[in-house]
């Protein structure tokens, strides 16, 4: 079966799909209907600016008693932005300031929160994770261990700069024993020996490990772990999902180099509302309607078939959004009304060069595909450079500029494929038919 074939029913495969993941089911009283599909929820996901959230407000404070530096500040900035997103939140806005007093802080804004005590708990947070000998001592989760730290009664065998970030990773073995989630890490030379040598004498003996100089979990030694990987298991079920995520990102991301007091914690109320995002897609909507109505007025039949194709486009992107939860915000939408823009000029190319391969005396079927063909290198030439220049952005960006660069990659690809697959399939449909072969339809003279 030839590509040919084969394009009309992906297209309408695809076009089903995406109107079935869109379908809004509470405005439609379509509720029966599945909000996701093995295991792949849809939703749409709206940024701090749109929906509000929660802000957290924290002062930063030396830990060796040393003034508090601007590297200090930012990567501890960085550390909870990388956080924060690891548990799922899309564009946290993280950033410093400073008071009045000349203090530091560094301010949370997660949107949409749907468990405030992990976010607050994750980035209060120092993550010093420390590794403790309880010297026969009965430990009890969240314990506070800094006074018998000091008193000598039990004992730090080492800290969490003996883990090897990059070994840590999510572990449903549950351990030797078997059952339950946890998170999996490797130890470097001087903690493993360290290790190797606790655990093998305290086999069936807690192991406890703390992280702020609270008692984290109490976990039972199972066997002697002389290889440096270790995995600590945090129990079954949503709660246990919870604790693992929290864990493994402050395993993952490291200790913050200040400690951190919390300041302040306040709702935020959206900055635009949702009113504004009613008014964005009305206008988005408006100008959709313009050009489809210009290709229309000026390329007569292609351009309604480049409608059909930027109302399948249309339909696709936004799918995309509800799959992989792309967060809305302001610049989201705006990449997005300017992906629109990009496809429409695609389809501009292809017809303009099919009207000069007519005046050059083709017949309309090969003056179709000769133009498709000569624009291609072009539409490509410049979908390549703007997906080039929205990938640096995301590398290099902030949450919002990221979200920026996501959407207009998304829309970049998936105009690609509009312009390209759906337009030219319409126009060969149509050309099969004696109607369609009209060059009055084409608003070309030879």
């Amino acid at each position: 079966m030839t590509w040919r074939r084969i394009a009309p029913w992906l297209i309408g495969v695809i076009a089903i799909i995406a109107i079935f993941i869109d379908l809004p089911r509470t405005s439609l009283g379509l509720g029966w209907l599945p909000d996701e599909v093995a295991g792949v929820e849809f939703r749409t996901v709206l940024g701090l600016d749109l929906q509000g959230g929660l802000r957290v407000t924290l002062e930063a404070e030396s830990q060796d008693g040393e003034p508090v530096t601007d590297e200090q500040v930012g990567l501890a900035r960085d550390i909870i932005e990388r956080r924060v997103a690891g548990i799922g939140v899309s564009e946290p806005q993280v950033y410093t300031e400073v008071g009045g007093d000349g203090s530091r802080r560094i301010v949370v804004e997660v949107p949409g929160v749907s468990n405030e005590a992990q976010v607050r708990a994750l980035v209060g947070s120092t993550g010093q994770l420390q590794f403790v000998d309880p010297r026969g001592q009965q430990l009890t989760e969240n314990q506070d261990l800094r006074p018998l730290i000091e008193a000598g009664a039990v004992e730090i065998l080492f800290d969490g700069g003996q883990i090897d970030p990059n070994s840590v990773a999510p572990d449903v073995s549950g351990g030797t024993g078997g059952g339950g989630i946890g998170v999996s890490f490797t130890l470097r030379d001087e903690g493993r020996q360290i290790w190797c040598d606790f655990t093998t004498a305290n086999v069936g003996r807690p192991g406890p490990i703390a992280l702020d100089g609270r008692v984290y979990t109490v976990p039972t030694i199972q066997s002697s772990i002389c290889g440096g990987q270790t995995i600590i298991t945090v129990g079954a079920g949503q709660a246990a999902e919870e604790e693992r995520t929290a864990l493994y990102n402050t395993l993952r991301f490291g200790a913050l180099p200040v400690s951190l007091s919390e300041a302040g914690v306040d709702q935020v109320a959206p900055t635009l509302g949702r009113d504004f995002l009613t008014q964005a897609l009305v206008a988005g909507a408006i100008g959709l309607v313009l050009v489809l109505l210009f290709m229309v007025a000026y390329y007569r039949l292609p351009g309604v078939l480049a409608a059909l194709a930027l109302i399948f486009y249309t339909l696709v992107v936004y799918a995309i959004f509800r799959i992989i939860g792309v967060t809305l915000t302001l610049a989201g939408v705006a990449a997005f009304i300017l992906s629109i823009g990009m496809a429409v000029d695609a389809n501009i190319l292809i017809f303009e060069r099919m009207k000069e391969e007519i005046r050059a005396g083709k017949t309309l079927g090969p003056a179709i595909e000769a133009g498709f063909n000569r624009a291609w290198s072009s539409i490509l030439d410049s979908n390549v450079s703007s997906i080039l220049v929205a990938a640096w952005l995301y590398w290099q960006g902030t949450t919002v500029v990221r979200g920026f660069a996501l959407v207009l990659i998304i829309g970049v690809l998936v105009s690609m494929f509009s312009a390209i697959t759906v337009t030219r399939t319409l126009l060969r449909f149509v050309v099969r038919r004696s109607w369609g072969r009209r060059l009055e339809l084409y608003h070309v003279e030879r």
